[in-house]
């Protein structure tokens, strides 16, 4: 290995090294299955988009740390690219992108009142393009207004009670968080990273509970105020950058 390579090396084993110190201290408390810092960080689903980087990095580590040779000849020998993809995975490490960043905003959310007629809600709903409407009281929230509500009141009551002074308040068994419902509703804490999130929806595709919202509060329940919502769609698309520019997602 010449001079260059062998500098190159030695900064690719620095940066790896750096890499697990940051996983040291995320995985402080964590009672570890795996032994090492790196493979507990390969199943977390926070890792997913950088895995096959952090996998070939892990490999290369392990040969160099090594000195494999064969002939006389270094096995692997670190590429600038290969250095490039270290300082990246440091850098999402370092800064995970936040769950909050592309979420509607408490500022933005349009909430709905025990009192407000639904037809209001309804028509607020078509003219800004929201699929789901929070209903909070005094108490805090109490329950999320949609076209799946609905249609449990519809099925419950008649379509008769379906009326133009019906308030969301008298749907009250159909807007809670309740089993009746085919969406289901999650709350995660407000620095749950965007993969949280993302992985959230992915695990609750299922075909009669579907998970509709998330919504992020400060200690993961609703019982503090809503700091953000969102929807598959603020986490599925394919033009969310993992590493980069954040911006809000729709309600």
């Amino acid at each position: 290995m010449g001079q260059e390579e062998q500098k190159r090396a030695e900064a690719f084993l620095t940066l790896y090294r750096m890499f697990e110190g940051l996983l040291e201290k995320r995985y402080a408390d964590r009672v570890m299955t795996t032994g090492s810092v790196v493979k507990e960080y390969l199943k977390d689903p926070d890792s997913a988009p950088m895995r096959t980087e952090i996998d070939l990095c892990r490999e290369i580590r392990n040969i160099l740390s090594h000195n494999t040779e064969v002939d006389g000849e270094a096995v692997v020998e670190p590429s600038e690219g290969v250095l490039d993809r270290m300082r990246k995975i440091i850098e999402y490490v370092r800064r995970p992108v936040m769950a909050i960043n592309y979420g509607t905003p408490a500022d933005r959310i349009l909430f709905a009142h025990p009192n407000d007629l639904a037809l209001n809600v309804m028509r607020h709903m078509l003219k800004m393009g929201y699929s789901h409407v929070p209903v909070a009281d005094k108490s805090g929230l109490i329950g999320v207004f949609s076209s799946g509500s609905l249609m449990v009141f519809a099925a419950k009551k008649g379509l008769s009670q379906v009326r133009d002074e019906l308030r969301v308040g008298d749907m009250r068994d159909a807007i809670d968080f309740g089993d009746e419902r085919s969406e289901r509703f999650m709350f995660l804490r407000s620095d749950a990273t965007l993969l949280d999130v993302r992985d959230a929806f992915d695990k609750r595709r299922e075909r009669n509970h579907r998970l509709a919202v998330v919504f992020l509060t400060a200690d993961g329940t609703r019982h503090t105020p809503v700091q953000a919502m969102l929807t598959a769609w603020d986490v599925l698309r394919d033009d969310i950058p993992m590493i980069g520019d954040q911006n809000h997602g729709k309600q």
